[in-house]
């Protein structure tokens, strides 16, 4: 038969999968539950998940998603680089549509307030 000490200890050393463990340190650390809570959910000491946190403090679950969007650094930088002329190109487009906007509002004397950039002359004219 058992003593009451050696029920404590087996209570006290209960067996937590590991995912069980990273999701109740994340909780903790993010401040969704307090320790004893996390603790208590558990069915674990605070010191439990103390060392819980002291042993897998680099560890973290991983998503799907993160593992599908996996790919070379070499695509990323492409793929970086492709949106980045996306945006220029875009960029470029808008201009040219509010300049040609402008201009054709100057050809026939109309005004039409637009926030584009307005057209200076590159030299001023002498009279």
């Amino acid at each position: 038969m058992k003593q009451p000490a050696e029920r404590k200890r087996a209570a006290a050393r209960r067996f937590v999968h590991l995912g069980d463990r990273l999701l109740a340190i994340g909780r903790v650390r993010a401040g969704a539950v307090s320790l004893e809570d996390a603790a208590k959910e558990c069915g674990v000491d605070v010191d439990e998940v103390l060392h819980w946190m002291r042993v897998h403090h680099a560890e973290r679950n991983v998503t799907f998603e993160e593992l599908r969007d996996q790919c070379s650094p070499e695509t990323a930088r492409l793929t970086r680089r492709v949106q980045r002329l996306v945006d220029l190109v875009a960029d470029a487009e808008r201009l040219l549509r509010d300049l040609h906007q402008e201009f054709t509002s100057k050809q026939f004397g109309e005004n039409p307030h637009l926030p584009a950039l307005r057209v200076v002359h590159a030299q001023p004219r002498a009279e």
